[in-house]
């Protein structure tokens, strides 16, 4: 009997932009991550000898086309690297806006690596690489609370770990969803074009190697200043070696909520941090977020404390 497997989105701090083995999803540095409780993928895998091709329902929605393409492909390279023969039915529900920044694709591929394994009793770190075949950032999921995914340098050395620290139970991520709707490109695209044609992208490579080990130690010394303050100089970094195409993904109402952020937190810590798409996501802890929600009356949000790695529901 098939079970059904949750995995949660995760954001990173300091982000991954950028591929140097695009076949083997290799990047081009290290990333750093929380994974969130607001944000979470629900999948059921069933294999069936009767079947002649994989099924995919989303959301209840029998799916055609590209995103099929992408699961079969998947489910393809599961089979290849570990000897099954049966095609199955898969049937995800996503709590995820899909293609806004927020890491869909993350939570359903973690949740589609270990539903789709879970005979065959892979550990986490297995399952991380896995993971990151279907999407990097999945690598991450797989583990609750803040991990790392290290870049390697070939499939065997490029997976995720979480990070061995005290429990932040206060720390709080608040999404501010501007444009729930796809992206005018998507992240893989952004991230080959960045990476072939944009000046800035070796001086994001050298700097993220740095923001790395620092973003580890203030993580672990639960330093919501120091946490914030270099999330958001990454995720401005990141944006500006794309920007250097003469691509964005800024809109009006994100550069308000930047200005607006940016004022307050001059007072109280909160801090701003934006992944592929328009939409916001600030770093605060408990004790701000009332004060900060005040100020974003007119915005839709969603609260988010640390969340769980993958499971079986």
């Amino acid at each position: 009997m098939s079970k059904t497997v949750r995995a949660h989105a995760n954001i990173a701090l300091i982000k991954y932009w950028g591929k140097v083995d695009e076949v083997n999803r290799i990047p081009a540095n290290s990333s750093l991550s929380l994974t969130l409780d607001g944000f979470y993928t629900d999948t059921k895998v069933t294999y069936d000898a009767q079947l002649t091709e994989d099924i995919f329902y989303l959301d209840g929605v029998l799916i055609e086309g590209k995103e099929k393409i992408r699961v079969q492909k998947f489910m393809d390279y599961i089979r290849n690297k570990y000897g099954l023969s049966e095609y199955a039915t898969i049937t995800s529900n996503n709590h995820v806006p899909k293609a806004a920044g927020l890491a869909s694709s993350a939570s359903a591929f973690a949740a589609l690596a270990k539903a789709a394994t879970l005979d065959l009793n892979l550990d986490d770190i297995e399952t991380s690489r896995l993971a990151r075949m279907g999407s990097g950032s999945a690598s991450r999921s797989i583990y609750g609370g803040f991990s790392i995914w290290h870049h390697g340098h070939d499939d065997e050395s490029s997976y995720a770990t979480a990070i061995e620290m005290e429990p932040w139970e206060d720390i709080v991520m608040i999404a501010c969803l501007i444009n729930e709707s796809t992206k005018p490109f998507t992240s893989s695209e952004a991230m080959y074009e960045t990476s072939q044609n944009s000046v800035y992208f070796d001086a994001w490579v050298t700097q993220s190697h740095k923001d790395i080990a620092l973003m580890e130690a203030y993580v672990k010394e639960h330093d919501i200043k120091k946490v914030g303050a270099l999330a958001q100089e990454n995720a401005l970094r990141m944006h500006a070696s794309l920007m250097a195409i003469n691509k964005w993904y800024f809109e009006p109402e994100t550069i308000r909520i930047l200005n607006l952020i940016r004022e307050i937190q001059k007072e109280i810590p909160v801090y701003f941090t934006m992944d592929a798409g328009p939409n916001v996501k600030l770093i605060t802890t408990q004790a701000y977020v009332d004060t900060v929600l005040k100020h974003l009356k007119d915005i839709k949000t969603i609260t988010s404390k640390a969340g769980k790695g993958v499971h079986v529901l």
